[in-house]
């Protein structure tokens, strides 16, 4: 190899490269956005009921509030109620909470009794409620609630089995455990098809019902936490 071709500079080092401070900023702000992307796809999979709110909803659930939406059904007399609610408790916790059916007429309002008719498996139960409703007064109801595990979530879904006041009565409550708060999220779903003889006498009292039920089972949970 020639003096002369290394004094051309073909096999010099080259110098390093500055780097352009704009290209440099512009990265950063992706890198922030992309990560910020993560985990928002990681907090929406670890608590999917989160995903169904906006963020003023997450922010009323954050300080404690009970948030309460409905959605008409068709060929419906009353909407479909569906409630969420922050739980400063486990989801084991409020587990035991809804399966202690003999202390329920102790914190659920209007709730008189709740006796458990059958039990055809551990995680099923045909329970008879007796509540006071407005208006209406005493009235009672045959439920059958079923338990169930997807993951860390807890379901337990009821359907009716008989009832004076009812033709039609379905829900879903999950509850699942909280990866940025303390805790767990509830959310309750309740669905009432009454007969006609009720409908427009108790209407306006559906959704108001289903937030005290609500509120009720979450100072219980977190009672029985402290």
């Amino acid at each position: 190899m020639s003096s002369a071709r290394k004094a051309n500079g073909l096999f010099a080092e080259k110098p390093p490269r500055r780097l352009d401070k704009n290209r440099a900023w512009q990265t950063l702000v992706l890198m922030r956005m992309f990560f910020g992307l993560l985990l928002l796809v990681a907090s929406a999979s670890a608590d999917p009921v989160f995903s169904e709110l906006s963020p003023t909803q997450v922010a009323a659930l954050e300080k404690g509030d009970v948030v309460v939406r409905s959605e008409e059904v068709p060929g419906g007399v009353w909407p479909r109620i569906i409630a969420y609610v922050r739980i400063k408790a486990t989801v084991d916790a409020v587990e035991r909470v809804f399966r202690d059916y003999a202390s329920a007429s102790a914190f659920i309002p209007g709730l008189r009794k709740a006796e458990v008719l059958k039990r055809p498996d551990p995680d099923t139960y045909d329970v008879r409620y007796t509540n006071t409703m407005p208006v209406v007064g005493d009235t009672q109801s045959t439920v059958r609630n079923r338990y169930s595990r997807q993951g860390n979530a807890l379901i337990m879904r009821w359907d009716l089995i008989e009832s004076a006041h009812a033709e039609e009565s379905t829900g879903e409550l999950r509850v699942e455990p909280l990866d940025r708060l303390q805790g767990s999220i509830m959310r309750y779903v309740n669905y009432v098809r009454p007969k006609l003889s009720i409908a427009r006498l108790a209407a306006g009292a559906a959704a108001n019902e289903v937030k005290k039920t609500v509120l009720a089972l979450k100072k219980e949970s977190e009672r029985r936490s402290d």
